[in-house]
């Protein structure tokens, strides 16, 4: 497997969905690193990389500079970001994201119901990945595990 099956390349549009959908969370004072095949940005804030991790709505520090970034990345950590098992079934079944997208869940594994399987991802422009995603994230965050919620989408 290739290091550009498990990544992604956002464009100029997509950067500016990922920067007002994901402000609430991020701030705007952060530099974009590397973005993985399943929407998840690796970012640079106050000197230190952390991890969005889309599917969870969570902000993780995993590098207390972009050296440690580097090394990290042809460790064991990286497996977890990257997820190559998961990319390679998604690929075998036929879902190969092209320029400009990128897997995206059916169901969020924030909720119960989601699951880290094939039949639960599907390939979209990575553009409406951050903008679907980061509104979730923002209606749900701070509400107490099971929570009942009713989602509203924007267009």
């Amino acid at each position: 497997m290739k290091w550009s099956d498990l990544t992604a390349t956002p464009d100029s549009d997509a950067m500016n969905t990922l920067r007002s959908k994901w402000h609430w969370l991020l701030g705007a004072d952060w530099t974009p690193l590397l973005f993985s095949a399943f929407g998840d940005a690796f970012i640079e804030k106050g000197g230190q990389v952390q991890w969005l991790n889309t599917g969870t709505g969570e902000i993780i520090p995993v590098a207390k500079d972009r050296n440690e970034f580097q090394h990290k990345l042809g460790g064991d950590e990286a497996n977890d970001w990257f997820m190559p098992g998961l990319v390679a079934a998604l690929r075998d079944a036929g879902k190969c994201p092209t320029e400009g997208q990128c897997f995206t869940y059916a169901i969020y594994p924030v909720f119960a119901e989601g699951k880290y399987e094939v039949g639960n991802f599907a390939v979209v422009p990575i553009k409406e990945h951050f903008g679907l995603s980061g509104d979730l994230h923002r209606q749900i965050a701070g509400l107490p595990e099971g929570a009942t919620v009713q989602l509203q989408m924007e267009p």
